[in-house]
């Protein structure tokens, strides 16, 4: 379904998100040029998922480059492209927003931003989102190491 571009504008694009400078350790995100960014209220929420996420890291890598490389995967022959990827996901306690964390084998880490639109129109909301959700995604960025 492609929606008109004022209809987008007006109702579906964020206002007042910002990109604020978000450093966890030795890790910084790179804010992605076309992202609107995130409300000044999920800052701190962000920082404490993307804290969490990092502690993982060693583990996931690991995790990846075995798969890599696995005996088995050379057995059960999977096409030369195969390239796995971890999903880390996180949502607010409402469960309207969500942040999607993907660390493929070759270490590049980026994370999406997930947003329910919440459609008024008379009908019971929570059923209505059970049978048909709508969300707005977008790429906020790569979490890169700081050299």
């Amino acid at each position: 379904m492609e929606i008109p571009e004022p209809v987008a504008k007006e109702h579906l694009i964020p206002m007042n998100y910002e990109k604020p400078k978000i450093e966890i350790g030795n890790y910084y995100l790179e804010w992605n040029d076309d992202s609107y960014g995130i409300y000044q209220k999920e800052i701190s929420e962000l920082k404490t998922f993307l804290k969490n996420a990092i502690s993982y890291f060693g583990i996931i890598f690991e995790l990846l480059s075995d798969l890599q490389t696995s005996k088995h995967m050379v057995k059960r022959q999977l096409h030369k492209e195969f390239n796995p990827f971890i999903l880390i996901l996180h949502h607010n306690k409402d469960r309207t927003i969500s942040y999607d964390l993907y660390m493929a084998s070759d270490g590049t880490t980026l994370i999406d931003r997930l947003e329910r639109i919440v459609i008024q129109d008379g009908t019971n909301i929570n059923s209505h989102f059970t049978k048909s959700p709508f969300h707005l995604k977008w790429n906020l960025g790569e979490l890169l190491f700081n050299r």
